[in-house]
């Protein structure tokens, strides 16, 4: 999924090239994708609205159109967003295509590989039918994600530090990338249940969850990738296995949290649990007869 970073760098970048430009075509490529909140046909709806504006709201990007209406896209694990010239060669994952009226007639493209994420057309301000809209925890560089807050959320929870950074409830926008990074920051093991952290940890891994998502926001600018592509070349842990670990020189690991891939470095991110394995005993371990 698009993380902060990359959904900061989209707000960005898209009122340039979007705001005041009408729409004048429109081809739904994936209909699975689609959702229509409003009366009538999707594709007639949009033809002639012009775009306002563009924000994001967790990981949701916002379109405001000019005809009180808004077209919410929600890119999930795979949507991507693409600008492109009108003779340039649509991707076989192109799942809507809204060409743009202007001196360049150009087209915004919504790809996804996986099918899996959604683009809503609804009144303006009228949330409530797109799922997980209204239940998005705070903005984690807003003043409302504070100290106090945090540590209320890890001490209730019974789940491993990973999961519960990664619950969009109760922070917005963090990801399989960005956890990864932040908890090489902290120094805590990707498997450390919420319990086992103490409030000097808990607050540690706040300060890390700002700092980093700020470092991969300067990060991404710098890069200024194209739209559709996720900056990931500055990442310390995610996704190299096998490296040596940028603070110690240890090799990174890759570990399986609840279905998901995590990297992490063993000597700086130690394990405070037993595992239900024991590998250094089990050599020893004779066969069964």
């Amino acid at each position: 999924m698009p993380e902060l970073p990359d959904l900061v760098h989209l707000e960005k970048r898209l009122p340039p090239l979007l705001t005041g430009r009408r729409i004048v075509g429109v081809e739904i490529k994936e209909p699975i994708v689609i959702r229509m909140l409003l009366p009538g046909d999707f594709t007639a709806a949009l033809l002639g609205d012009e775009f306002a504006s563009v924000r994001r709201h967790g990981p949701f990007l916002v379109f405001a159109l000019s005809e009180q209406r808004e077209l919410v896209i929600h890119p999930m694990l795979a949507g991507r967003l693409q600008w492109a010239a009108l003779d340039e060669k649509i991707s076989a994952s192109c799942a809507l295509v809204l060409e743009c009226e202007g001196p360049a007639r150009q087209r915004l493209l919504y790809l996804d590989d996986k099918k899996m994420g959604k683009v809503y057309l609804t009144r303006s301000g009228q949330y409530e039918r797109i799922p997980k809209f209204n239940d998005q925890g705070p903005n984690l560089l807003s003043s409302e994600f504070t100290p106090d807050y945090f540590q209320h959320k890890v001490k209730k929870s019974r789940q491993q530090v990973r999961v519960l950074i990664m619950d969009q409830a109760v922070v917005s926008c963090i990801g399989n990338a960005y956890a990864d990074e932040i908890l090489f920051s902290a120094g805590i093991h990707p498997k450390t249940f919420c319990y086992q952290l103490d409030e000097a940890q808990i607050a540690k891994l706040h300060r890390c969850i700002i700092d980093v998502m700020r470092w991969g926001i300067a990060e991404v600018e710098k890069a200024n990738p194209p739209l559709e592509v996720k900056a990931r070349d500055h990442m310390r842990v995610r996704n190299r296995k096998d490296h040596p670990c940028p603070r110690c020189g240890a090799k990174i690991r890759r570990a399986g949290v609840r279905g998901f891939d995590a990297f992490f470095c063993p000597a700086c991110q130690p394990l405070q649990r037993e595992q239900f394995i024991d590998w250094r005993n089990l050599k020893s371990q004779s066969p069964a007869s």
